[in-house]
């Protein structure tokens, strides 16, 4: 019973075949794809560009989850309402507006308007910005070396859900195309014929049964299985395709991030020095004692931009993680720079290639033939398949009594039933499938023409701002910060105030062209379908930006400060000397503060 038993179970086995083969081979699938490089680093042999490390940003450290800075609560006591503006001296008709209550800081205490008074209160009215908050550290990547785009590309690919999908989807498209390719099973049994009279078995003898395919509808089938697997196959390239583009798009989000956090934190040094400065000029009542508050106010402006782009840094590498797959990943630096060098693309040369090679252009190709298949197969499938019947029966009732074998041959005559629906529908799914590869191109040309408009855009703006707008800002600044130093009777002071707003403004544009550049990049990358960005397109090195960290040139001294150490004196540009630096050039001299 055992030995029986055994058997009809290796029977069954060998019938349903093995269980495990399309999970490996889809698993094979996911891995090979994740084996293949993506985004390497680029060959910079360009006339145009200079010499980039190879290796890019240094290794990756931990996240400090250190407390931001204390609040600045010291002036609370001067936003207290306080006593009426004095009237205008006799001889002046003005008329003082006061600013609505519901304005927000309408309530703040007005200044004192003896310049004495506010150098005594110097300290209380403006007090010493606090330091500015310290930047998330990461920690070091595996190895101890920095996350590159080709590295987080693999562990994208081996962490899919995507990707095995689709290669599940390549798997069951391989077996239909086996299933399609097999002959119909043969049917054996046992014939059982009762005599005339029904009271004994007539004839008795096993036989078999066969259908015989005619019309080529095997090969047919097959044929249509084979672009269903063809186009699986495209589809686990677009699958991988769509994945490198989004892992693309969080790693240029990074490291834009990353770079807004880099020029907003030389915006908020530059403006906290501004705004030290001019209290220097306070301190020596060279200043009027409202004129910081506009600069402290830009100073705190620039501070907020500086802490927004931290957390935009930190969500950043938090959506790049999940495009990975994975749920956590503690913060690490990622190796590349976001500012050195942009692929530059031809659009004759991205459309032609995405309108050969794109994977939709290539399933709708296949769309065709795989519809001919069917079209052909619907007109042969009138064609009667023939029915094979052998049997050998041993006659029980009349003698001899011998055994005599039996062929019946049978198939079914296509009168009423003439398949002529499905050939209808096969030939408008034809006609159908013909213009698909049409719809396609027109679509991934109108794609394409917005996203290269964008790029292009981007890209003369990312050059106007970094060759021309940014360094003029920055030249207009330092001529007007250095006309007030000098002459400040002659230059108002709102200039400063205009220059700083203007060139602030600019460097917010600028980071935002930054960001939709690479943003457009990747979309005009996203329907080549390449392995690397710069696999078409050229590298094109971005100008310089100017360095926002030296933007305020070293300012003498303009009168003599109270000592900071034994035998020195501290001056008001936070320089110490031995002796008093001359006044400059024409400057008004300004009495020494008591």
């Amino acid at each position: 019973m055992m030995r029986s038993q055994l058997l009809a179970l290796c029977g069954l086995m060998l019938m349903s075949g093995c269980m495990t083969e399309a999970r490996r081979r889809a698993d094979q699938a996911a891995c090979d794809l994740a084996a293949q490089p993506f985004d390497l680093l680029p060959s910079l042999s360009v006339e145009t560009k200079s010499e980039v490390s190879a290796s890019a940003l240094a290794t990756v450290k931990k996240v400090l989850n250190a407390p931001g800075p204390e609040l600045d609560i010291r002036t609370t006591s001067f936003m207290q309402p306080g006593e009426a503006t004095q009237p205008p001296a006799q001889g002046f008709k003005t008329t003082s507006i006061p600013i609505p209550p519901e304005v927000p800081g309408s309530e703040i205490t007005p200044l004192p308007k003896d310049p004495q008074a506010v150098k005594r209160l110097i300290k209380q009215i403006y007090p010493e910005l606090a330091p500015l908050p310290k930047e998330p550290v990461p920690l070091p990547g595996p190895d101890g070396k920095p996350y590159t785009l080709s590295s987080l590309q693999q562990l994208a690919a081996l962490n899919s859900p995507t990707i095995r999908q689709a290669a599940a989807d390549v798997e069951a498209a391989r077996g239909n195309l086996i299933q399609a390719k097999a002959y119909p099973n043969p049917t054996v049994g046992l014939q059982f014929q009762p005599s005339n009279d029904g009271s004994t078995s007539g004839v008795v003898g096993p036989f078999i049964d066969q259908t015989i395919k005619t019309g080529g509808k095997l090969k047919l089938a097959a044929a249509a299985a084979e672009m269903t697997l063809a186009n699986a196959e495209l589809s686990l390239k677009r699958a991988r395709m769509d994945l490198a583009t989004q892992v693309r798009n969080a790693y240029y989000a990074l490291l834009v991030a990353q770079e807004s956090m880099r020029v907003n934190k030389a915006m908020a040094r530059f403006t906290d020095d501004v705004y030290r400065q001019h209290i220097d000029l306070l301190l020596g009542v060279q200043a009027a004692a409202f004129e910081p508050t506009a600069l402290r106010s830009l100073a705190y402006t620039a501070r907020l931009a500086y802490e927004q782009s931290m957390q935009a840094y930190i969500y950043s590498w938090n959506q790049l993680v999940a495009v990975l797959g994975l749920r956590t990943l503690p913060l690490a630096q990622v190796a590349g720079r976001i500012d050195a060098y942009i692929p530059y693309y031809d659009y004759d040369a991205v459309r032609a290639h995405v309108l050969q090679y794109h994977t939709d252009v290539l399933i709708a190709r296949n769309g065709i033939d795989f519809a001919k298949y069917n079209l052909q197969l619907a007109r042969v499938t009138p064609v009667p398949d023939v029915d094979f019947n052998v049997a050998t029966l041993k006659e029980y009732v009349l003698p001899p009594k011998q055994w005599a074998p039996t062929l019946t041959l049978g198939f079914p005559l296509p009168v009423w039933d003439q398949n002529r629906g499905n050939i209808m529908a096969a030939e408008a799914a034809l006609m159908r499938a013909s213009e698909e590869p049409h719809r396609v191109e027109e679509s991934w040309t109108n794609t394409l023409a917005g996203a290269y408009m964008g790029y292009t855009t981007n890209l003369k703006a990312l050059q106007y701002y970094r060759r021309n707008i940014l360094p003029d800002q920055v030249q207009y600044y330092r001529g007007t910060f250095d006309a007030y130093h000098l002459n400040p009777a002659n230059v108002p002071f709102g200039n400063i105030v205009s220059a700083q707003q203007t060139l602030a403004a600019s460097v917010t544009t600028y980071l935002t062209i930054l960001g939709q550049l690479w943003t457009s990049v990747v979309s005009v990358a996203d329907p080549l379908q390449t392995d690397d960005l710069f696999q078409l397109g050229k590298p094109l090195a971005v100008p310089a930006l100017p360095d926002l960290d030296k933007l305020l040139a070293p300012w003498p001294c303009c009168h003599e400060c109270p000592p900071a150490g034994l035998g020195q004196k501290s001056n008001c540009c936070g320089c110490t000397s031995t002796t008093v630096p001359e006044t400059p050039r024409n400057t008004p001299t300004v009495s020494k503060a008591n």
